[in-house]
């Protein structure tokens, strides 16, 4: 292809979207999930837990799970992970997570909760 076709081409361009803009669900009391433009097997969601919350359930992973904490502060495993920490879960791991303070964490992986 040459630079005269790629000018002429239509752009496409990406699904952008302000977090605070994007639609909500209620998870569970305190939980509020966040979903945003994605396509395929991975999804991306923001979720914004209140302080003092805990996951309502152990949270079991079949595929990978990738966490960015954008504020606040995520406590799992007797650890403290405050906002700029990534994590990744691997497949078969488990987990609760909870939190003091209030967290909003940035979720990618596989279409669920």
């Amino acid at each position: 292809m040459t630079n005269d076709l790629i000018d002429q081409a239509q752009p496409i361009l990406p699904a952008a979207v302000l977090i605070d803009t994007a639609p909500t669900t209620d998870v569970a009391p305190g939980i509020v999930r966040r979903g945003l433009p994605s396509s395929g097997p991975v999804q991306a969601r923001v979720f914004d837990l209140d302080p003092r919350v805990t996951w309502p359930e152990v949270d079991v992973h079949d595929r990978d799970e990738l966490i960015y904490v954008i504020s606040g502060e995520l406590l799992d495993h007797g650890r403290n992970y405050p906002a700029g920490t990534y994590l990744h879960y691997r497949a078969g791991s488990r987990h609760q997570p909870r939190t003091e303070s209030g967290v909003r964490i940035l979720v990618f992986g596989p279409d669920a909760a």
